[in-house]
């Protein structure tokens, strides 16, 4: 496994702990009764849903109450993400470098077998 790309990672991770902190506010407040459905809050609402589910999954908010378990449950959701979602951009750019080497490699091989040829 190659290092992580810091740069990549800090910036998804916050970008997504907004997005996340947003949809966790929209999940409380249709828990509570007083959200106003838009077809904004409808997808965010959805999206909650997805956000949340690493740490359903493993049964984190039976284990930890309250406030913590909600900001606890949101970091360790947007960490994973994070970390999936960098190591997503890494494959993109290893492959985009192994198909322009490629590219190299038989634009080379097409020039020696002209000057063969010749």
């Amino acid at each position: 496994m190659k290092k992580i790309n810091i740069n990549t990672y800090i910036t998804t991770f916050v970008l997504l702990f907004v997005l996340a902190t947003i949809c966790s506010l929209i999940g409380y407040a249709n828990n509570e009764g007083t959200l106003v459905f838009t077809p904004t809050t409808e997808f965010l609402l959805k999206l909650h849903s997805i956000v949340n589910l690493p740490t359903n999954t493993i049964g984190y908010p039976e284990l930890v109450k309250g406030v913590y378990g909600v900001i606890g449950g949101l970091a360790l959701n947007v960490m994973l993400y994070s970390l999936v979602f960098e190591r997503f951009v890494f494959c993109l750019k290893a492959l985009k470098r192994s198909v322009s080497k490629t590219k190299k490699i038989t634009i080379k091989e097409k020039q020696a077998i002209l000057l063969i040829e010749k």
